[in-house]
């Protein structure tokens, strides 16, 4: 297998909002709480307060804070609001939530395996993309990824980012509108085991996920191993 080599980053500004926006989702702050000042968040995550004020800016267009003259910036209610690129990445850290980052492994074209859901028929050809996801720079779990090659006939490591489905919707025109997760303890293959630093075939977490367009078609089937010693799998609800 090649070296891991690091996907594309999302920009600093972005990379903040989206960890504000986890942070929220888990419970750190919740509706009509004041966060801290400008100036305490610029500290806490080591970025410059230009950048922060981006990071809030986007996040108030998007109806998650609500800044308000004089006061401070206060999170509203986040339900109905735009949904954000690691809405649906449920992994975080025992500790917190954490950014997601990834490195691409391995990306091949291959014909999909008829053991598999059926995102095509097994003759048409997909791509395998094998990452290794991290949060907040700590490694957490291995995905294998598979999806159709009939929008995309070339494709290397360089032309992904950390989030797949961004990289869906700019590069294949596909935007994801539902996942649907099966949650269970698996054996560890080889090529998962040395990056998690686990013994060969060690119990470990183990995702499997189907993803829809918005027009009910399987666009991707994923599998992910993570470590249980160090994230979880969360999902909330609220009504």
């Amino acid at each position: 297998m090649k070296a891991a080599q690091p996907a594309k980053p999302l920009p600093v500004y972005l990379q903040i909002a989206e960890l504000l926006a986890r942070q929220i989702k888990a419970g750190y702050w919740h509706g009509g709480e004041r966060l801290p000042t400008e100036a305490e968040l610029a500290q806490t995550l080591s970025v410059a307060v230009g950048t922060l004020r981006k990071s809030l800016a986007l996040l108030q267009e998007q109806g998650v804070l609500e800044r308000i003259q004089g006061s401070g910036t206060y999170v509203r209610q986040t339900k109905g609001t735009q949904q954000q690129i690691y809405e649906l990445f449920r992994l975080e850290l025992v500790d917190g939530p954490g950014l997601p980052t990834a490195s691409i492994l391995d990306v091949s074209l291959q014909a999909y395996p008829s053991h598999l859901p059926p995102l095509v028929p097994a003759e048409q050809m997909c791509w395998r993309v094998r990452r290794m996801r991290f949060l907040s720079q700590q490694p957490v779990a291995l995905e294998e990824i598979w999806f159709s090659a009939s929008a995309c006939t070339d494709l290397t490591a360089d032309d992904m980012g950390d989030s797949m489905y961004l990289f869906y919707q700019q590069r294949l025109g596909v935007w994801i509108a539902r996942v649907e997760d099966q949650i269970s303890a698996a054996a560890a293959p080889d090529w998962v085991c040395r990056p998690l630093a686990v013994l060969p075939g060690a119990c470990v977490g183990y995702i499997e996920r189907v993803s829809w367009t918005s027009s009910n078609q399987m666009a991707e089937f994923s599998k992910t191993w993570f470590d249980p010693a160090v994230c979880r799998y969360s999902s909330r609800m609220s009504q």
